[in-house]
């Protein structure tokens, strides 16, 4: 299993490079190398040297659903980018 930031308080969001739409967690996308549709679940986490909390990293971690695994990818290979969240 693979650590994912908490939706509800990331700081940063994927977005979409085709569309420029933010990607969600538990959204459905399509897998990298063309095998069917994986699930967003969010950034990992990261602990800065000497930070005392957590913060989401710049790593997207998906799901797959056969099977039942988690994987990571950076952005650009799920053709996106992670911004700051306003």
């Amino acid at each position: 299993m693979v650590a994912v930031f908490p939706a509800e308080t990331s700081t940063v969001r994927l977005v979409s490079l085709a569309t420029g739409e933010e990607i969600k967690p538990g959204q459905q996308i399509p897998e990298p190398y063309g095998h069917g549709q994986i699930t967003y679940l969010g950034p990992t986490v990261t602990h800065e040297e000497g930070a005392s909390e957590a913060r989401p990293g710049r790593v997207a971690v998906v799901r797959y659903a056969s099977p039942d695994t988690d994987w990571v990818f950076l952005p650009a290979q799920l053709n996106a980018r992670y911004e700051e969240a306003v």
